[in-house]
């Protein structure tokens, strides 16, 4: 069934590829987004022992998109790592992929892209994310991917099916020809003041043996405020529902349209007992047995009106718990961090 389900997919991506391009493209449509993005921070966070203190270049980013005519687009966004890729060429790459559209509502798409998962937190560029939670840090979310999509004539509602690969190939060391996939269904939607992100998939962690990921994401959006709600629940069996959740919620408030504070929390819990073969958890997101919670408060400032500079400042509790042979154990941790994010955007200056 698999199988059947992959080649239709691959038969519809290369129908669309294989279609003739009609029209010719511009200089300037093919290179319409030519963009750099760094962040860089200094951060101080509290140990038993020694605290560690120090500054670290945080994310180093190159987008390049633009129109290829006949219908296609293209995009990718390259992270620049000091380290090679572990796992297939594109292992450093966030976004490599062709677009077809042959109408204003349906979108086909194939190469590297973010798995369809719900969520606020997940669906932000990671350069504006703030002390994450544990599934934010630890999922490998980029894959390998074909998906379509519909959007409704008002734009205000997009629904996504995607193929890719499962984030099971990074985990367990496995070559992306392993034969592991996810199934992915999305809804993002709009209406009114209130946005929403869900999803639903099954991750195949082993050969027909699937975790489920439910994500749902609500947000309020307002002109001054806006706040989200995610939740996260995981499942790798019928009788593990409810043990693997978590939630995600940031408040932000608008002084000006150059300075805001927000207020962020989140509560994390892997109680499932599903291991694989050993006494390894095979749910990735947070070690099994433990519960974690973090919560803080913070600013971000832009010096100028073209906001290419964003400044930066947060501090936030840490805490994580979980029981042994040995008995309770409980950590808690302090993390302050004040870091500078710059953009400059090369099509924009062309342009001028």
């Amino acid at each position: 069934m698999k199988t059947k389900v992959l080649l239709s997919v691959f038969a519809i991506t290369v129908m669309a590829a294989t279609m003739p391009l009609k029209a010719q493209t511009s200089w300037s449509d093919a290179f319409s987004k030519l963009k750099m993005e760094v962040r860089a921070d200094g951060e101080y966070t509290t140990t038993d022992t020694t605290p560690n203190l120090g500054f670290h270049g945080r994310y180093f980013n190159i987008m390049i998109g633009g129109d290829l005519g006949g219908k296609f687009s293209y995009y990718v966004k390259q992270r620049i790592v000091a380290e090679p890729g572990t796992v297939t060429f594109f292992d450093n790459t966030d976004f490599l992929y062709l677009d077809y559209k042959p109408t204003q509502n349906w979108r086909l798409r194939f190469g590297k892209d973010a798995m369809a998962l719900g969520g606020f937190e997940y669906d932000a560029s990671p350069i504006d994310v703030y002390f994450p939670t544990n599934l934010w840090r630890n999922i490998y979310c980029f894959q390998l991917a074909t998906s379509g999509a519909y959007t409704t004539d008002d734009g205000n509602h997009t629904f996504v099916a995607q193929v890719s690969n499962s984030p099971y190939v990074n985990y367990n060391g496995l070559n992306y020809d392993a034969g592991l996939v996810s199934y992915n269904l999305y809804w993002s939607g709009k209406v009114g003041h209130w946005q929403t992100l869900w999803s639903t998939s099954m991750v195949e962690y082993k050969w027909n043996h699937y975790l489920n990921m439910i994500m749902i994401g609500n947000k309020l959006v307002y002109d001054k405020w806006d706040i989200y709600l995610d939740f996260m629940h995981h499942a790798l069996s019928f009788d593990d529902w409810g043990k693997n959740f978590g939630f995600v919620s940031c408040a932000n408030y608008y002084f000006t349209d150059r300075f805001n504070i927000f207020i962020k929390g989140m509560y994390e819990q892997n109680m499932s007992k599903v291991t694989l073969g050993s006494s390894v958890s095979m749910d990735h997101q947070l070690a099994a047995g433990h519960t974690s919670a973090r919560y803080g408060l913070g600013f971000e400032w832009y010096p100028s009106k073209q906001k290419n500079v964003r400044l930066h400042i947060y501090g936030c509790r840490m805490t994580d718990s979980y029981s042994d042979d040995e008995g309770n154990h409980f950590n808690e941790s302090w993390n302050f961090n004040i870091g500078a994010t710059w953009t400059v955007d090369y099509y924009q200056l062309f342009k001028k």
